[in-house]
C-alpha cells in the first residue's frame, strides 16, 4: 500500500508540473527587461479633432523591467507581442499589457484594435526585442496546394468573422508575435509563439498560469 501511495503521489507531482511543449521559452530567448518601450496614448476621434493631434501619440520611453513591474498582479503578468493589430479580462492575479512593432503606419487600425479588442496598456517595441526573444519567426507558406491554401484562408476568415474581427494588410505583418508570461519577480517563465491560422491554446496558457499560482501559494504558506 505504501508503494502504491508513493507512486500516486509522484504521479500527481509530475502531472501538476507538466508544461505544454508549446509554452516553454524558446532556445532563442534573451532577457527583454533592459529594452526600452514607448507607452502609447490613445485619444478619441473627437479629442483628436479638437486638439489637432493624432489618435495615437507616444510618451517618454521606459525600460521593460519597469513596465513588467507596473503591470504585474500578485502572481505576475502576461505580455502580448502583437504581429499586426487588426479579449477577455486578465486572469486572476495577473496583469496584462501588449507590445506592437510600429506606429504611424495604420494608426486608425491601431486605435480600433485598442478600443475594440485589446483595452489594455500598449507599448511600442521599436527595437523588436520581444519579437527577437521569441525567435523572430516569420510567416511562411506551408503548402503550395491551391485547394489547401484556399481552405486555410477560408477557415481563418470564418474564425475572424465569427469573432467580429476585421483587419487589413497595412504595416509589417511578417514577423510573428506571441504571449509571454512573467512571474511575480518579473522573470519570463513561459512563452507561446504565434502559429498564424491557429487558435491561441487557451487551455495550455491556463495550465502554466495555474503552475505559477501554485508556486505563489507555496511561497506564501
Amino acid at each position: 500500500m505504501r508503494l502504491v501511495s508513493l507512486i500516486a503521489t509522484i504521479s500527481v507531482a509530475v502531472a501538476t508540473a507538466y508544461v505544454p511543449p508549446n509554452m516553454e521559452l524558446p532556445s532563442s530567448w534573451t532577457d527583454v527587461t533592459q529594452t526600452q518601450l514607448t507607452p502609447l496614448e490613445f485619444r478619441s476621434e473627437a479629442a483628436s479633432a479638437l486638439e489637432g493631434k493624432d489618435d495615437v501619440s507616444e510618451a517618454a520611453c521606459i525600460d521593460a523591467a519597469s513596465v513588467i513591474r507596473q503591470h504585474s498582479g500578485s502572481l505576475g503578468c502576461i505580455a502580448f507581442a502583437v504581429r499586426r493589430p487588426g479579449e477577455d479580462k486578465p486572469l486572476d492575479g495577473f496583469g496584462l499589457f501588449g507590445v506592437v512593432k510600429e506606429v504611424g503606419v495604420d494608426d486608425p487600425g491601431l486605435y480600433d484594435f485598442y478600443n475594440d479588442y485589446f483595452t489594455y496598456p500598449l507599448y511600442k517595441d521599436e527595437s523588436q526585442t520581444f519579437y527577437t526573444a521569441l525567435g523572430t519567426r516569420k510567416l511562411a507558406i506551408s503548402t503550395w496546394n491551391p485547394i489547401k491554401m484556399f481552405r486555410g484562408m477560408r477557415n481563418m476568415s470564418k474564425r475572424l468573422s465569427k469573432k467580429n474581427i476585421s483587419g487589413n494588410y497595412k504595416g509589417e505583418g511578417i514577423v510573428q508575435g506571441g504571449i509571454i508570461i512573467f512571474d511575480a519577480a518579473g522573470k519570463a517563465r513561459f512563452a507561446y509563439r504565434e502559429e498564424t491560422g491557429s487558435e491561441v491554446p487557451v487551455e495550455d496558457i491556463v495550465a502554466v498560469v495555474n503552475e505559477l499560482k501554485k508556486e505563489g501559494k507555496s511561497q506564501s504558506s
